[in-house]
């Protein structure tokens, strides 16, 4: 029993300096179990001080607790958010469209229209689908291979050749010959051109020469008249085709012994047009040769009169590029249009930067 009251004293001093430190959790577990090893002892005020803040404190855990819990909810709440405005990219509606189309072969198919459908049908089917399916408005997996079969659908139905032969053959390349070069430089739309998605989005919507301009003028066009192979009427077997075939390189043969129809600048620096100068206002303009200095000497009404077309070319492309720039700012592609400001900055007097 002496023992007990030895350990209760031992035990009743550390809770009292426990008490003292200010550590109450401390003095009511070793007061507690002095009480217990000596009942005798008189630590009742003890326990009480102890005891007097001690639920204030499991209150105070308690709330730091539940705070601890409503932080972890609200990043919960946050993580799930932008979880969810990441897959809100695009809808369940988009998602489904471009499965739709991915899954089909036939040209008919994807763009959901009949074999007796007329041109017009395929152009309105295009256009309903392309603006569905366009990577710049549907962000789903896959959309830009849905708008590739939508293009390639459309090139080929939308042209009579391609399409009475597609119907024979049902194959997915198109009949006609590809060229090697994806679009004639003057920007004229050809079916017969071996042309890529965007190009055939642009040319469709904004019409030939909607296309952000690439301020060249110049080259020549032999459009696209190359057909099947033909048998004159008399039947001598004569290949037209072949003929017609060479005639491009026959044409350029010819025009390298004739005097040079090319302007005599360009807007943008490529062969030969590799010598740049700049107008009065800021244009910049590219020739072929430094000698242009000498026959366009500066000040001279020849080198107003020059510049004065160099200018009027440069809007001509601001104009064109800016009404691309609006179509595409009213469907939603861009936000900001570039070319409209230098445009009425230009037409405001300002010089070019």
């Amino acid at each position: 029993m002496d023992g007990n009251k030895d350990d209760a004293l031992k035990c009743l001093e550390i809770g009292k300096e426990a008490l003292e430190s200010g550590d109450r959790s401390r003095a009511l577990k070793f007061i507690t179990k002095a009480r217990r090893l000596d009942p005798t002892l008189s630590v009742d005020d003890l326990l009480s001080a102890a005891e007097k803040d001690e639920p204030n404190k499991t209150a105070a855990g308690g709330s730091t607790t539940a705070t601890a819990s409503n932080e972890s909810k609200v990043r919960q709440r946050g993580s799930s958010s932008s979880s969810s405005s990441s897959s809100s990219s695009y809808t369940e509606e988009q998602i489904s469209i471009v499965r739709e189309i991915r899954k089909k072969k036939n040209y008919y198919e994807i763009l959901g229209l009949e074999k007796s459908c007329s041109v017009e049908d395929v152009r309105k089917a295009y256009r309903k689908l392309s603006l569905k399916v366009h990577p710049d408005k549907n962000k789903s997996p896959g959309a830009e291979d849905a708008f590739k079969a939508v293009s390639k659908a459309f090139q080929c139905l939308s042209n009579e050749e391609s399409r009475s032969k597609y119907d024979v053959t049902g194959t997915e390349e198109p009949l006609y010959e590809r060229r090697s070069s994806s679009r004639n430089r003057h920007g004229y739309y050809n079916y017969n051109d071996d042309l890529d998605p965007d190009e055939i989005f642009r040319q469709f919507f904004f019409g030939a020469g909607m296309r952000p301009a690439t301020t060249q003028f110049r080259s020549f066009n032999f459009g696209a008249g190359m057909g099947g192979p033909r048998t004159d009427h008399n039947g001598s077997g004569f290949n037209f085709r072949a003929l017609i075939q060479l005639l491009p390189v026959l044409l350029i043969f010819l025009f390298n012994f004739l005097p040079s129809s090319e302007p005599i600048y360009a807007l943008s620096r490529s062969y030969p047009y590799e010598y740049r100068f700049t107008t009065q206002r800021g244009v910049n303009f590219y020739v072929k040769s430094t000698k242009f200095e000498k026959d366009y000497l500066p000040g001279t009404h020849e080198r107003e009169a020059l510049e004065a077309k160099v200018e009027k070319d440069y809007v001509s492309v601001l104009v064109q590029n800016c009404r691309f720039e609006l179509q595409r700012k009213q469907w939603g592609f861009v936000r900001e249009t570039p070319h409209c400001e230098m445009l009425q900055q230009f037409q405001d007097g300002e010089s070019v930067a």
